[in-house]
Protein backbone atom coordinates (compact mmCIF):
# COMPACT_ATOMS: atom_id res chain seq x y z
CA UNK A 1 0.00 0.00 0.00
CA UNK A 2 1.55 3.24 -0.86
CA UNK A 3 2.22 5.31 2.27
CA UNK A 4 0.18 8.28 1.49
CA UNK A 5 -2.77 5.78 1.23
CA UNK A 6 -1.85 4.07 4.77
CA UNK A 7 -4.20 6.49 7.14
CA UNK A 8 -6.81 6.49 4.54
CA UNK A 9 -10.12 4.47 4.97
CA UNK A 10 -9.96 2.69 2.00
CA UNK A 11 -13.74 1.31 1.48
CA UNK A 12 -15.37 -0.95 -0.17
CA UNK A 13 -18.83 0.12 -0.83
CA UNK A 14 -22.12 -1.47 -0.66
CA UNK A 15 -23.09 -3.37 -3.70
CA UNK A 16 -26.24 -4.96 -4.20
CA UNK A 17 -25.62 -8.90 -5.35
CA UNK A 18 -21.88 -8.12 -4.42
CA UNK A 19 -20.45 -7.27 -1.86
CA UNK A 20 -21.20 -10.56 0.48
CA UNK A 21 -18.76 -11.90 2.74
CA UNK A 22 -16.53 -13.81 -0.12
CA UNK A 23 -16.15 -10.60 -1.69
CA UNK A 24 -15.60 -8.79 1.42
CA UNK A 25 -13.18 -10.70 2.72
CA UNK A 26 -11.52 -10.93 -1.10
CA UNK A 27 -11.23 -7.25 -1.00
CA UNK A 28 -9.71 -7.00 2.50
CA UNK A 29 -7.13 -8.98 1.45
CA UNK A 30 -6.06 -6.14 -1.18
CA UNK A 31 -5.99 -3.41 1.99
CA UNK A 32 -9.69 -2.72 1.94
CA UNK A 33 -10.01 -1.50 5.71
CA UNK A 34 -13.75 -0.87 5.66
CA UNK A 35 -16.32 -3.35 4.27
CA UNK A 36 -20.35 -2.74 4.00
CA UNK A 37 -22.75 -5.36 3.61
CA UNK A 38 -24.88 -4.79 0.53
CA UNK A 39 -28.07 -3.26 0.87
CA UNK A 40 -30.63 -4.89 3.09
CA UNK A 41 -34.32 -3.54 3.09
CA UNK A 42 -35.21 -3.16 6.72
CA UNK A 43 -39.04 -4.48 6.39
CA UNK A 44 -38.35 -7.57 4.09
CA UNK A 45 -35.36 -8.73 6.93
CA UNK A 46 -37.72 -8.72 9.52
CA UNK A 47 -40.70 -10.54 7.64
CA UNK A 48 -39.30 -12.59 5.22
CA UNK A 49 -37.09 -15.34 6.95
CA UNK A 50 -34.95 -16.53 3.36
CA UNK A 51 -34.62 -13.07 2.51
CA UNK A 52 -32.78 -12.44 6.72
CA UNK A 53 -30.75 -15.35 6.17
CA UNK A 54 -29.12 -14.62 2.93
CA UNK A 55 -27.81 -11.70 4.49
CA UNK A 56 -27.37 -12.77 8.49
CA UNK A 57 -27.50 -15.41 10.85
CA UNK A 58 -29.26 -13.83 13.06
CA UNK A 59 -28.86 -15.69 16.85
CA UNK A 60 -25.54 -16.61 15.88
CA UNK A 61 -22.36 -15.76 17.16
CA UNK A 62 -20.59 -12.78 14.97
CA UNK A 63 -23.78 -13.05 12.87
CA UNK A 64 -21.89 -15.76 10.73
CA UNK A 65 -19.38 -13.16 9.83
CA UNK A 66 -15.56 -14.33 10.49
CA UNK A 67 -13.72 -11.79 13.20
CA UNK A 68 -11.55 -10.92 10.22
CA UNK A 69 -14.73 -9.34 8.33
CA UNK A 70 -14.20 -6.41 10.60
CA UNK A 71 -14.18 -3.18 10.66
CA UNK A 72 -18.14 -3.99 9.49
CA UNK A 73 -21.00 -1.67 8.84
CA UNK A 74 -24.04 -2.98 7.82
CA UNK A 75 -26.39 -0.82 5.35
CA UNK A 76 -30.33 -0.87 5.66
CA UNK A 77 -32.71 1.12 3.16
CA UNK A 78 -36.47 2.06 4.35
CA UNK A 79 -38.60 4.96 5.40
CA UNK A 80 -40.03 3.59 8.80
CA UNK A 81 -37.40 4.90 11.69
CA UNK A 82 -39.31 1.81 13.87
CA UNK A 83 -39.14 -0.72 11.53
CA UNK A 84 -35.29 0.22 10.52
CA UNK A 85 -34.41 0.14 14.29
CA UNK A 86 -35.73 -3.23 15.00
CA UNK A 87 -33.74 -4.58 11.73
CA UNK A 88 -31.27 -2.93 12.94
CA UNK A 89 -31.40 -4.31 16.53
CA UNK A 90 -31.27 -7.68 15.72
CA UNK A 91 -27.41 -6.88 14.38
CA UNK A 92 -26.08 -3.90 15.84
CA UNK A 93 -23.95 -6.45 18.47
CA UNK A 94 -21.99 -8.15 15.38
CA UNK A 95 -20.95 -5.12 13.43
CA UNK A 96 -19.16 -2.00 14.10
CA UNK A 97 -22.06 0.21 12.87
CA UNK A 98 -25.33 0.75 10.33
CA UNK A 99 -26.20 2.76 7.76
CA UNK A 100 -29.09 4.48 5.97
CA UNK A 101 -29.40 4.44 2.23
CA UNK A 102 -30.07 7.74 0.71
CA UNK A 103 -28.02 6.79 -2.79
CA UNK A 104 -29.87 4.39 -4.93
CA UNK A 105 -31.83 6.42 -7.78
CA UNK A 106 -33.63 3.67 -9.19
CA UNK A 107 -37.27 3.36 -9.34
CA UNK A 108 -37.76 0.84 -7.67
CA UNK A 109 -36.50 3.30 -4.81
CA UNK A 110 -39.05 5.65 -5.58
CA UNK A 111 -41.52 3.39 -4.96
CA UNK A 112 -40.15 1.89 -1.78
CA UNK A 113 -39.25 5.48 -0.63
CA UNK A 114 -36.09 5.37 0.66
CA UNK A 115 -32.83 5.48 -1.45
CA UNK A 116 -32.04 9.16 -3.06
CA UNK A 117 -35.98 9.69 -2.89
CA UNK A 118 -36.22 9.64 0.84
CA UNK A 119 -33.62 12.89 1.23
CA UNK A 120 -36.14 14.92 -0.67
CA UNK A 121 -39.63 13.83 0.85
CA UNK A 122 -40.38 16.22 3.27
CA UNK A 123 -37.66 18.92 2.35
CA UNK A 124 -35.05 16.39 4.06
CA UNK A 125 -37.24 16.45 7.40
CA UNK A 126 -38.13 12.57 7.32
CA UNK A 127 -34.21 11.51 6.95
CA UNK A 128 -33.11 13.67 9.50
CA UNK A 129 -36.14 12.72 12.32
CA UNK A 130 -34.78 9.53 10.85
CA UNK A 131 -31.17 9.61 11.93
CA UNK A 132 -32.33 11.12 15.09
CA UNK A 133 -34.58 8.22 15.88
CA UNK A 134 -31.50 5.32 15.48
CA UNK A 135 -28.93 7.33 16.78
CA UNK A 136 -31.06 7.61 19.90
CA UNK A 137 -31.88 4.67 20.37
CA UNK A 138 -29.22 2.32 19.27
CA UNK A 139 -25.68 1.28 20.56
CA UNK A 140 -23.77 1.75 17.38
CA UNK A 141 -22.95 4.30 15.09
CA UNK A 142 -25.24 5.76 12.71
CA UNK A 143 -24.50 6.98 9.01
CA UNK A 144 -26.16 7.95 5.63
CA UNK A 145 -24.81 7.69 2.21
CA UNK A 146 -26.45 10.35 0.20
CA UNK A 147 -26.20 11.99 -2.95
CA UNK A 148 -26.49 15.24 -4.27
CA UNK A 149 -29.75 16.91 -4.08
CA UNK A 150 -31.04 17.70 -7.72
CA UNK A 151 -31.77 21.22 -6.12
CA UNK A 152 -28.23 21.76 -5.92
CA UNK A 153 -25.23 21.62 -3.97
CA UNK A 154 -26.16 24.53 -1.51
CA UNK A 155 -29.13 22.86 -0.75
CA UNK A 156 -27.29 19.16 -0.39
CA UNK A 157 -24.76 21.03 1.87
CA UNK A 158 -27.48 21.93 4.79
CA UNK A 159 -29.16 18.83 4.47
CA UNK A 160 -26.14 16.94 5.29
CA UNK A 161 -25.23 19.78 8.13
CA UNK A 162 -28.49 18.56 9.50
CA UNK A 163 -28.32 14.83 9.34
CA UNK A 164 -24.91 15.52 11.09
CA UNK A 165 -26.78 17.81 14.03
CA UNK A 166 -28.99 15.05 14.25
CA UNK A 167 -26.51 12.58 15.11
CA UNK A 168 -25.30 10.99 11.74
CA UNK A 169 -21.36 9.62 12.69
CA UNK A 170 -19.89 9.60 9.36
CA UNK A 171 -21.70 11.21 5.83
CA UNK A 172 -20.56 8.80 2.75
CA UNK A 173 -21.16 11.40 -0.32
CA UNK A 174 -21.77 9.91 -3.73
CA UNK A 175 -21.00 13.26 -6.25
CA UNK A 176 -23.71 12.74 -8.64
CA UNK A 177 -27.49 13.54 -7.86
CA UNK A 178 -30.32 10.76 -8.48
CA UNK A 179 -30.69 11.83 -12.55
CA UNK A 180 -26.86 11.16 -13.20
CA UNK A 181 -27.53 7.63 -14.31
CA UNK A 182 -27.24 5.18 -17.02
CA UNK A 183 -26.54 6.93 -19.73
CA UNK A 184 -26.16 10.31 -18.18
CA UNK A 185 -24.27 9.26 -15.04
CA UNK A 186 -21.74 11.07 -15.78
CA UNK A 187 -18.42 12.28 -13.02
CA UNK A 188 -18.88 12.20 -9.94
CA UNK A 189 -18.58 15.71 -8.36
CA UNK A 190 -15.60 15.44 -6.11
CA UNK A 191 -16.02 19.78 -5.55
CA UNK A 192 -18.52 18.96 -4.17
CA UNK A 193 -17.41 16.52 -1.53
CA UNK A 194 -14.71 18.72 -0.98
CA UNK A 195 -17.37 21.40 0.13
CA UNK A 196 -19.09 18.80 2.60
CA UNK A 197 -15.40 18.53 3.96
CA UNK A 198 -14.95 21.90 4.76
CA UNK A 199 -18.47 22.27 6.16
CA UNK A 200 -18.72 19.28 8.49
CA UNK A 201 -15.51 17.29 8.29
CA UNK A 202 -13.64 18.57 11.54
CA UNK A 203 -17.33 17.09 12.85
CA UNK A 204 -17.71 13.55 11.58
CA UNK A 205 -15.82 11.36 8.67
CA UNK A 206 -16.58 12.25 5.17
CA UNK A 207 -16.22 9.16 2.58
CA UNK A 208 -15.72 10.16 -1.13
CA UNK A 209 -17.77 7.49 -3.84
CA UNK A 210 -18.18 7.98 -7.34
CA UNK A 211 -15.56 7.54 -10.20
CA UNK A 212 -13.59 6.18 -8.69
CA UNK A 213 -12.31 3.12 -11.20
CA UNK A 214 -8.34 2.10 -9.99
CA UNK A 215 -5.55 3.25 -7.52
CA UNK A 216 -5.01 6.25 -9.72
CA UNK A 217 -8.52 7.60 -9.41
CA UNK A 218 -8.21 6.88 -5.74
CA UNK A 219 -4.82 9.44 -5.30
CA UNK A 220 -6.65 12.34 -7.47
CA UNK A 221 -9.65 11.46 -5.41
CA UNK A 222 -7.58 12.83 -2.66
CA UNK A 223 -5.55 15.47 -3.76
CA UNK A 224 -9.12 17.11 -5.19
Amino acid sequence: LPPALATKALVVAPMVDASDLPYRLLTRRHNANLCFTPMIHAKMFLTKPGYQKKFWKVGLDGGGTPPQDRPLIAQFCGHDKEILLRAMKLLERDVDGVDINCGCPQNIAKRGRYGAYLMEEQNGDLIVDIVRHLSANLNVPVSVKVRLLPSGVEDSLKLYERLVDAGAAMLTIHGRNRFNRQRMTGDSDWGAIRKVVELVGHRVPVIANGSISNMDDVRRCLEE
